[in-house]
């Protein structure tokens, strides 16, 4: 695998010029302006955006549009901050998916060589190529049923294989989609990965959780978010989802179909499992007591409080100190996703309170994985 990452930002100008040309194509409407869409253009998008939460269904064209240029930049900047977090540049990789590939340009925007998107809607790949490669990324395209692995026809191993928002698509029923993940992990160069993503949704966050422990149960490994590999201690407490959020520097267009179509999300929230090739050994230094922010700062009568999820199962984070040394001040600049390592603090119970002879590190900020 290569080991040298491009850092991506996306060139929203460009891209959404691409996408108003692709939603009047697909709206078979007659050409305008590339900068912004026109009122009723707005209009008509605006009410699909709303109705693709009680219908998604991209086989209907002006739905597809609707999806493409709303719900597909997020995913794609999902995507991008996904695959910062595995440990070496995947070279190969297989994207499964039910809609229009965003994942799978996330991958070749990031340097990797070799992407192959699969999917059994044609109107959904056609928009993926051809808004890929007039991107200026060439896109693989097999029109297969993903279910079926043995007739994929696709030789080789892959170092990378994605599932954006697919599996349930796929599978509705959990251990049915155990034994697909399991496959599909049979697919992976030695140091490959497997990329769960789906929804933040509490249902389907539980959901994807209690897939977690079922694999963990088969031998598998969680490269991340996890740091604790046993079972998931967010599934005990019915409001304790456990999700990722991380910054997103919202397109204006994002912006107004929001506000018009009163939608409140100002940051990319995300369920997602990283899941290691069979055999493939940790990451995680051995014997370092590592644990996942997995709250942002919380305000308690105690003081500031983090809630961590690590290689002892979930804790609490405190502090006794009124100003940090140098030893802990990463306390201060603490976000949800970042690593932490922890030496010397008082343990009351679950909660770890940093005191003067505490050492507290930032192993990885919460988009990078731990060195």
């Amino acid at each position: 695998m290569k080991t040298k990452r491009l850092s991506v930002k996306v060139d929203w100008t460009e891209l959404y010029a691409l996408l108003i040309a692709h939603f009047r194509q697909l709206n078979k409407l007659p050409v305008g302006p590339l900068d912004r869409l026109q009122t009723r253009e707005f209009h008509t998008l605006v009410e699909k955006v709303q109705e693709l939460s009680t219908k998604f269904d991209l086989t209907d064209r002006e739905l597809l549009s609707a999806y493409m240029m709303y719900e597909w930049p997020i995913r794609l900047s999902q995507g991008i901050s996904l695959l910062q977090e595995i440990p070496e540049l995947p070279q190969r990789v297989l994207d499964i998916s039910t809609d229009a590939a965003p994942f799978a340009l996330a991958a070749l925007m990031s340097g990797c060589d070799e992407v192959v998107t699969m999917n059994t809607n044609p109107l959904a790949l056609k928009s993926a190529t051809d808004l890929s490669g007039r991107f200026g990324y060439p896109l693989s395209a097999r029109e297969n049923d993903p279910r079926l692995t043995r007739e994929w026809q696709l030789d080789g191993k892959w170092d990378l294989i994605i599932v954006g928002y697919a599996l349930k698509d796929l599978f509705s029923d959990i251990e049915k989609q155990k034994k697909y993940v399991l496959s599909l992990l049979g697919k992976l160069t030695e140091n490959g990965h497997v990329l769960l993503v789906d929804s933040s949704a509490v249902e389907i966050n539980r959901h994807y959780l209690t897939l977690r422990d079922l694999l963990i149960k088969e031998g598998v490994r969680v490269q991340a978010p996890c740091i604790w590999q046993g079972p998931c201690p967010a599934l005990f407490h019915g409001s304790s989802p456990c999700f990722t959020q991380r910054p997103f520097e919202k397109p204006f267009i994002i912006n107004d179909i929001q506000k018009a179509a009163k939608l409140n999300s100002n940051s990319l929230k995300m369920t997602y499992l990283l899941l290691r090739a069979p055999g493939q050994k940790t990451t995680h230094p051995e014997g370092e007591r590592l644990y996942r922010v997995v709250s942002p700062p919380i305000e308690t009568f105690k003081g500031t409080r983090h809630f961590l999820c690590g290689t002892d199962g979930k804790k609490t984070l405190g502090t006794r100190l009124a100003l940090h040394p140098k030893q802990s001040k990463a306390f201060d600049y603490l976000k949800k996703g970042d690593v932490v390592s922890i030496k010397n603090p008082i343990e009351l119970d679950n909660e770890l309170l940093i005191a003067e002879e505490t050492e507290f590190t930032l192993r990885a900020p919460f988009d990078k994985p731990v060195k």
